[in-house]
């Protein structure tokens, strides 16, 4: 389905091949005024706020490429309350403490609905957790959660006290040695080990699916780490001269699964007849999104060393890759880089989705714009390429973070070798996270952390990251897992004079109709609010996915940044179902509640 310009003129349509040229609109968009930086900062709170999960990954020496990941964080509506609680995935001390078991749980916090929180118990699973996903699987109209791991992929249904009960186990073989009791251990059990997952509607029928990212074989009793080695021939695992663990390049990678939702019934494995013929590749990041503008969900995949993936859906559910077509499935020069991140956004305010896919040290941050064929690479026009270089960068955001109506670039970041603090690597072990502004002009400016205590000042390691109002003021937050140490809480409190919108959706309580259909919980929606009026006239984009950065579920709401206006003039919502709902002009400082049938069911001032 692609967007009508019939209320809206600088919103064209998306569609991948037959987009229609976007100059002078983008060009009124876009003429705006330089702003100053933003006041305000995104100050850690978590320990003051009661979030005192500490990352377990593997040994500090990071020995083995398991112990370089680190966790993903998911931020969740439990008890159906409106406030959000915070899930992070766990690791565990060392491949051998997988084996011996018990393995780690998930940790979980409830908010108290003011943004501070108290550790709950978890579910009660026992593995290395590293990806979470949410999303409302059976229908019921509250969130569950899957999370994956290494030897791990389970289920969770939330009940109806907000519990998250184990529901389906879509595993395989969990970590093993393989052999007897009593017999020296020389091999393992090679388990599955899933990356980053996303629950999005695949087929259209209104039940969420499952797509999840398979990394490589890794043995947990005789892990290659220092060299591989194919027959007569043996490599050792090099860095800038230094000795570090093996991987990915070199270790056999494991294939990606899609499964089909069958809602209170759980999922069934459809890969071989909707992945049919995919590049094999090391997946970390996967982000559904309606790439071409046709009413579907598509998928883009970054791997790790191995070229990156645009799977696009013929409308049934069955995805085709067209990486290279579209012109993110290699770097400028042509070569694969070691993706590790996802985030998509309309950055330039033409209508299109953007994407933006972080990289290795020494590889930039790309930054890919939406055009009339496939992506324009953008990464050296908006100065990402150097600025972005020495760092190793997981998860990212396109978010209006500052409420100016131009969204943000956040990058999580930190390097995967400890080496990198020795002389003359160009980067360092322990990296700062980054917020770089994008517009009015289209050049990569960053955001000084405000303070000490701002969560862009620690030169730490995050690794997952997630997005969403905590204390309910309708500023969007961030909660950041970072490897081997505390997790950080950035509480947002950028340009506070800035007008703001956050709009939460849901798809019918009764689907109607047999397809296509919208997903309860609304994944896929649409929402272009209006702002201004005549040749000044300009539409913001935003689409309802969770899964987003890097093994992380961020908050279904969207946030909307109105800058120095007191109210929009229009807002429309395009449902997966093909129906559409419109809303007139409105009032900034306000959370909306819309519902496909219904139409505007709440509307509440935002708290100052």
């Amino acid at each position: 389905m692609a967007h009508s310009n019939a209320s809206t003129p600088c919103l064209k349509p998306a569609g991948f091949w037959t987009l229609m040229a976007l100059g002078a609109c983008a060009a009124a968009c876009n003429e705006q005024q330089p702003q100053a930086p933003p006041a305000g900062d995104l100050e850690d709170q978590a320990a003051a706020r009661g979030l005192d999960y500490i990352n377990v990954s593997g040994t500090s020496d990071k020995t083995d490429i398991l112990a370089a990941g680190g966790a993903g964080v998911a931020l969740i509506d439990l008890e159906s309350d409106g406030d959000l609680d915070v899930v992070f995935a766990q690791g565990l001390s060392s491949l051998q403490a997988a084996l011996d078991g018990p393995g780690a749980d998930l940790w979980v916090y409830r908010n108290l609905g003011d943004g501070h929180f108290e550790r709950s118990a978890g579910p009660g699973l026992s593995g290395w957790w590293t990806g979470l996903a949410t999303g409302d699987i059976d229908g019921d109209g509250d969130t569950d959660l899957v999370v994956a791991g290494y030897g791990g992929l389970e289920v969770l249904i939330q009940s109806e006290t907000g519990a998250l009960e184990s529901y389906q186990s879509l595993a395989g073989d969990r970590p093993s040695d393989g052999l007897h009791p009593g017999q020296p251990r020389q091999a393992g059990r090679i388990p599955r080990w899933t990356t980053s997952v996303a629950l999005f509607d695949a087929d259209g029928d209104g039940i969420l699916d499952l797509f999840a990212g398979g990394y490589l074989e890794l043995d947990p009793v005789a892990p290659i780490t220092v060299e591989i080695s194919q027959g007569a021939l043996s490599l050792p695992c090099r860095w800038k001269g230094h000795e570090v663990y093996c991987g990915p390049r070199g270790l056999v990678a494991q294939a990606d699964r899609l499964f089909r939702g069958r809602g209170a019934a759980g999922f069934v494995d459809e890969s071989a007849k909707r992945l049919k013929n995919m590049p094999l590749g090391y997946t970390l990041a996967v982000l559904p999104s309606d790439v071409d503008g046709d009413g579907d969900a598509d998928l883009v995949v970054a791997n790790d060393s191995t070229e990156n993936l645009l799977l696009v859906n013929d409308g049934t559910g069955v995805f085709t890759n067209h990486g290279y077509e579209a012109g993110i499935a290699l770097s400028a020069d042509g070569n694969p880089e070691a993706g590790m991140g996802l985030a998509a956004g309309d950055v330039n305010r033409d209508g299109l989705f953007d994407y933006a896919v972080t990289n290795f040290s020494d590889e930039a941050t790309a930054l890919y714009l939406g055009s009339e064929m496939g992506f324009i690479d953008a990464t050296f026009t908006y100065g990402l390429g150097n600025a972005s270089r020495p760092l190793l960068s997981w998860s990212a955001h396109l978010v209006d973070f500052d409420g100016d109506g131009w969204l943000e670039l956040f990058s999580a970041n930190g390097h995967v070798f400890p080496a990198a603090d020795e002389p003359l690597s160009g980067t360092r072990y322990g990296q700062a996270d980054t917020l770089w502004r994008l517009g009015p002009e289209p050049r990569a400016q960053i955001v000084e952390p405000g303070g000490a205590n701002s969560i862009l000042a620690a030169k730490l390691g995050t690794r997952g990251a997630a997005v969403g109002d905590v204390n309910g003021d309708g500023r969007p937050d961030i909660v950041l897992a970072r490897i081997d140490g505390p997790c950080a809480l950035g509480i947002n409190s950028l340009s506070p004079e800035n007008g703001r919108l956050v709009v939460h959706l849901a798809g019918p309580r009764t689907p109607r109709g047999d397809k296509p259909r919208t997903p309860r919980d609304a994944s896929g929606a649409r929402v272009i609010l209006v702002l201004g009026e005549g040749p000044r006239e300009i539409g913001l984009l935003r689409e309802v996915q969770t899964s987003v950065g890097y093994q992380s579920a961020s908050s279904p709401a969207l946030y909307f940044g109105l800058g120095s206006l007191e109210g929009y003039s229009s807002l429309r919502v395009e449902w997966p179902s093909g129906a559409r709902t419109e809303l007139p002009a409105g009032a900034a400082g306000r959370s909306l509640w819309i519902e496909e049938g219904r139409g505007l069911v709440r509307e509440e001032e935002l708290a100052p």
